[in-house]
C-alpha cells in the first residue's frame, strides 16, 4: 500500500497540520462511494488534517480521504457535489472536528479528525 503522510503549513489558513497526499487507492475508494470516473478527481492531491494517519485497529487500513468522504457519505451530512467542492478547494465554512469511521471494516478511529483544506 503507498503511503504518504508529511508535515505542512498551510499558508492561506496560517495552520500547521500534516498533508495526507492522496493514494491511488483511496482516488479509486472515493471514487466508487461517489459513483464518478477517477479521473474527474485527478486533480485532488490531497489535503491537510490535524493529526497523522492512523491505523485502523479492526482492519489494518490507515485512515484517509476515502474514510472522510464514505463517512460524510453513509451519514448523509452532505451531497456529492459539495463533497467534490470540498476536495477541489478546501473548506468553504467553517471546519469543525470529525469522529471518523474506516470505510473498509467500520471500526471507529480514536479521536477526531479535523480537514483543514484540499492541497
Amino acid at each position: 500500500m503507498e503511503f504518504h503522510n508529511e508535515t505542512s503549513t498551510n499558508p492561506s489558513k496560517e495552520t500547521t497540520g500534516f498533508r495526507w497526499v492522496l493514494t491511488s487507492e483511496e482516488r479509486s475508494n472515493i471514487a466508487k462511494i461517489l459513483e464518478i470516473e477517477e479521473d474527474s478527481i485527478s486533480h485532488v492531491k490531497g489535503n491537510v488534517m490535524c493529526r497523522e494517519r492512523m491505523q485502523c485497529g479492526g482492519c489494518g487500513k490507515l485512515s484517509g480521504l476515502d474514510d472522510l468522504v464514505h463517512n460524510a457519505v453513509t451519514a448523509r451530512v452532505h451531497s456529492r457535489d459539495f463533497i467534490l467542492e470540498v476536495m477541489a478547494g478546501g473548506p468553504q465554512t467553517r471546519v469543525y472536528a470529525h469522529k471518523m469511521q474506516c470505510s473498509n471494516c467500520s471500526q471507529g478511529y480514536e479521536g477526531v479528525f479535523i480537514n483543514w483544506g484540499g492541497t
